[in-house]
């Protein structure tokens, strides 16, 4: 097996990318259409946070006060947020 260096893998990356646009297959766009999320925990005595999604990534940042608090997949982090809350019993 040969080995390749950055530049020649470069180069066929290109070269197969313009014969696939002579070919008429378009370049992939940045779809990415997902928004933040704004969840208010205070009436549970949680904190305000906004999940923002990482574009290229299946990741979402979790921000709190402007900062950014830990970084997972969405239902990881909701999980995350639901250990974090303070846990109440019901009244019996």
């Amino acid at each position: 097996m040969r080995i390749r260096t950055a530049a020649q893998r470069r180069r066929s990356q290109e070269r197969k990318a313009q014969a696939e646009r002579e070919a008429g297959i378009p370049d992939r766009v940045d779809a990415d259409f997902r928004t933040a999320c704004l969840l208010d925990l205070r009436g549970a005595g949680g904190p305000l946070l906004t999940l923002e999604p990482r574009r290229g990534y299946h990741a979402w940042r979790m921000v709190e006060d402007g900062t950014v608090t830990d970084c997972a997949a969405l239902k990881t982090l909701i999980h995350r947020i639901a250990d974090q809350m303070p846990r109440t019993l019901g009244v019996r």
